[in-house]
């Protein structure tokens, strides 16, 4: 009798393995609040959370010690809250120390208004990496009008935005301090807007949804920061969007190709020198805690550290010059690497090291611009000989 031969297995399909999780939080010694909160967020956002937990589970298979999950919180806790602090400091920019922006919306939205700094004292969502600031007013009528303003540090967030503006609205027509107000709804993208966007747009939204938290319509504004120019600032009086114009150019550099840069730089540079005058008289009109907080801006957008002594009022244009140059000079010096690429091995650790510092030098006022360009002239009198 002929005994039969066993299936192959080389053609099964292995079953992926499921996880108990309810048996997990079960057995994780966590209050039964404490799993309540934890199954509540997963299934809310069982979406992404499954992709990053499926991730998560993927690179824990390549290590070869033990992941510790809680170190690796506290990691992004301290990274993530590095940037808030930073974001919120923005924030604090745009809405507290400028009453210039509250007179801009208001322009904005053809309300004449009066007392626009009397500031709600509360933030009316706390979610991470957004920043909402809310201050009430009254118009020449005497009717009270509410101003929420909401900050973006991306652009990338905006296919959320309609559905998001929505809520927020449904949330403030519940709270009575609220009803019966006019309100006017503000977003500002503070990097990364598409050039083909208007400086401000005018939203009208109505989505086809059955959802009540989404549904009826609502009109608010985008203000997309890094499409602001000089002539802009100066007619507007926004003094603080100084930094933004410096930032939205560098990145509009990086994002092209080195063919396109040589028109670029120019461009915010010419507008400097054109309304120098102006420029002046607006930035000596600055408090000094105005001047503090623009000193956090740079540092948060250009990710330079000045000290208070090398940031104020007589060196800031000479600053934000100082930076275009000094990008450019990173594009000059980076044509003139990619010229040489394939003759020579590059950059050594020890010419890397000496630029770095003097980039350094530069940034804390220990070098002038015409030093910097002098080195640089110098470093490529180097590369040619080699």
């Amino acid at each position: 009798m002929m005994k039969k031969t066993p299936p192959s297995q080389g053609h099964l399909i292995k079953q992926p393995v499921v996880i108990d999780l309810i048996k997990l939080l079960r057995n994780s010694k966590l209050s039964e609040n404490e799993q309540g909160i934890v199954k509540r967020r997963l299934l809310e956002n069982k979406k992404s959370f499954g992709k990053v937990l499926q991730d998560i589970v993927m690179q824990a298979k390549q290590e070869t010690g033990t992941v510790d999950m809680p170190e690796s919180l506290k990691q992004l806790e301290k990274k993530e809250g590095k940037e808030i602090r930073s974001f919120d400091a923005i924030a604090k920019v745009l809405s507290r120390e400028f009453p210039q922006l509250l007179q801009f919306i208001l322009e904005e939205y053809e309300v004449e208004a009066e007392k626009t700094q009397a500031l709600i004292g509360r933030e009316f969502i706390a979610i991470k990496r957004i920043a909402d600031v809310i201050f009430e007013a009254k118009d020449k009528k005497g009717n009270e009008v509410i101003i929420h303003i909401e900050f973006e540090s991306e652009y990338k967030s905006d296919d959320k935005m309609d559905q998001r503006k929505l809520e927020y609205r449904h949330l403030m027509e519940m709270d009575e301090d609220y009803q019966g107000k006019m309100i006017l709804c503000n977003v500002f993208y503070i990097r990364g807007s598409p050039e083909d966007k208007e400086m401000i747009e005018e939203r009208q939204v109505k989505l086809p949804t059955s959802d009540p938290r989404y549904s009826g319509e609502l009109k608010y504004k985008a203000y997309h920061l890094s499409l602001m120019n000089i002539e802009t600032i100066i007619n507007r009086n926004l003094p603080f969007l100084l930094p933004f114009v410096v930032e939205s150019e560098l990145r509009s550099i990086n994002d092209a190709s080195t063919s396109k840069t040589t028109g670029l730089m120019p461009s915010v540079q010419k507008q400097i020198d054109e309304h120098e005058a102006a420029l002046k008289q607006m930035i000596d009109a600055l408090t000094d805690d105005q001047m503090e907080s623009l000193r956090n801006t740079v540092e948060y957008l250009w990710g330079k550290s000045y000290s208070k002594e090398v940031f104020n009022k007589s060196t800031l244009l000479t600053l934000m010059r100082e930076q275009l140059n000094f990008r450019q000079k990173d594009i000059q010096w980076g044509i003139r690497e990619g010229k040489t690429e394939g003759k020579t091995e590059g950059k050594t650790e020890g010419r890397t090291e000496a630029l770095n510092v003097a980039k350094l030098m530069l940034q804390e006022g220990e070098l002038t611009t015409e030093q910097m360009e002098y080195f640089l002239e110098r470093m490529a009198k180097l590369d040619e000989k080699k």
